[in-house]
């Protein structure tokens, strides 16, 4: 995230608990990146309301909180359309567990599904490739989180940077074949008399 790298996943957490907001930051960012990959507009009157009823009852948010999530979306469109691929999935540092990270993954990809089929509610309609893509993401969120691995801990960190690459890619995808298409037709508000 470029505009908004000062403030961390953790930092991010702090406010929307603060706020009351129920949802994880995985799924805050993880919704605002479906919902732009399946071509609503970053702007906030778009984003806004959808965000308020998936993760906060459809109630607002308070207004200090709505302007940095307001820039949190703008920094997330940027960072999709940047030609140099630089989109990162919104998650716990390093530091965290791994079992943390895992489920705020998890978290992340199930609300990025929930946004893309807000928009996008016939999947026959898009490319195979797009519809592949949301198939692997599907199969993202059957990970279990809590099961006995026989794996090191190095194996498991290393498997975890794979699966969030891959993740990264099939969301670039989607944004590709379908976001940046569907963002970028006009729809028109006017009445023809």
């Amino acid at each position: 995230m470029n505009e908004q790298s000062e403030l961390t996943y953790e930092r991010w957490s702090h406010l929307l608990d603060q706020a009351g907001v129920m949802a994880a930051m995985a799924e805050v960012h993880g919704l605002i990146s479906g919902l732009l990959s399946a071509g609503v507009k970053a702007e906030s009157d778009q984003v806004l309301p959808i965000l308020y009823d998936f993760l906060n009852d459809g109630q607002a948010l308070p207004v200090a909180l709505q302007k940095q999530i307001e820039q949190l979306i703008v920094a997330t469109a940027a960072d999709l359309n940047n030609a140099d691929f630089s989109f990162s999935l919104l998650l716990p540092s390093d530091e965290d567990a791994l079992a943390d990270r895992l489920e705020a993954m998890v978290e992340w990809t199930q609300a990025f599904l929930v946004g893309f089929a807000v928009q996008q509610t016939d999947l026959s309609l898009l490319p195979e490739d797009v519809r592949e893509a949301i198939e692997q993401l599907s199969d993202v969120t059957r990970i279990d989180i809590h099961g006995n691995d026989d794996s090191s801990a190095e194996e498991n960190e290393e498997a975890y940077f794979l699966v969030i690459e891959h993740v990264r890619i099939m969301v670039l995808n989607c944004h590709a074949e379908v976001g940046q298409k569907f963002s970028n037709l006009a729809v028109s508000n006017k009445t023809v008399h």
